[in-house]
């Protein structure tokens, strides 16, 4: 197969699939991955609308956040695990912690195993799934909340004013979340109302908080304004050699891991 005709395929993908990754592209095509990712160096310098993401690319006009929750879950699947177990990494025996309804979020339970009494707060139903699954017939010392309030079927969460309110009756040594966008210009965003005022709660609840963040965020703002940039504590993210996210350490003083 000609480059000029694997190129054109791999951008039809892109544009029917919204995102590729690099180790199925090389597999299919039966070529390297530098090839790949060269092939996509291309394809991104030609195409506005493509972007370079964790192991792929994304169509950056591609509304993820319509799709179902299984649906999500598998996107950037290996960077999301990265960044799990490197939140989970930042959490100590009793703390008291708030997961959000992240797809990211979820994959830290299974970390949570050689860890001791935590307390554990979450609107996610994907979080208290993986609890029950993973904990089940093992001992532990962990307690975990759901706090209740109208329940989104494609989020698997509860979100609302209720469960805003009810939130304000907890404190937590840390808050791991997720978000839309982060700019320098708008700071957090969100694609969804409700699900920013639970994430504006959860921030003003906890003495540190937490994002963790998959490249295709980065240099993105989105329809809701969840926070400044001066009120992040801490990045988690598998590229930390990323100038966009540099510059956010450099000028907001925000721990990145």
């Amino acid at each position: 197969m000609l480059m000029e005709e694997r190129r054109q395929l791999i951008l039809n993908e892109i544009n029917i699939k919204n995102i590729v990754y690099v180790k199925d592209l090389a597999k299919r095509y039966s070529v390297t991955m530098e090839t790949i990712r060269k092939d996509l160096e291309d394809i991104i310098n030609e195409n506005s609308d493509i972007r370079k993401v964790y192991g792929g690319a994304l169509k950056s006009s591609s509304n993820i956040v319509d799709e179902s929750y299984n649906l999500r879950n598998e996107l950037f699947s290996n960077e999301k695990s990265i960044l799990a177990e490197k939140g989970a990494n930042l959490i100590n025996d009793g703390d008291s912690i708030f997961l959000d309804a992240g797809t990211t979020v979820s994959k830290i339970i299974p970390h949570l195993k050689s860890k001791q009494n935590l307390k554990i707060v979450t609107v996610s139903i994907s979080v208290i799934n993986e609890f029950i699954n993973f904990f089940s017939g093992i001992d532990h010392t962990h307690s975990i909340f759901l706090v209740g309030g109208e329940v989104k079927p494609n989020l698997l969460s509860t979100s609302g004013v209720k469960v805003a309110s009810d939130l304000e009756n907890y404190f937590f040594d840390k808050a791991f979340l997720t978000l839309d966008g982060i700019s320098l210009e708008n700071g957090i965003t969100s694609h969804n109302h409700d699900e920013a005022l639970v994430t504006k709660t959860a921030l003003k609840q906890s003495l540190e908080n937490i994002f963790l963040i998959t490249d295709e965020k980065f240099d993105t703002s989105k329809f809701y304004k969840v926070c400044n940039l001066n009120q992040v504590n801490s990045l988690v993210s598998v590229n930390t050699e990323n100038s966009f996210l540099k510059n956010l350490v450099k000028n907001f003083n925000i721990n990145l891991y």
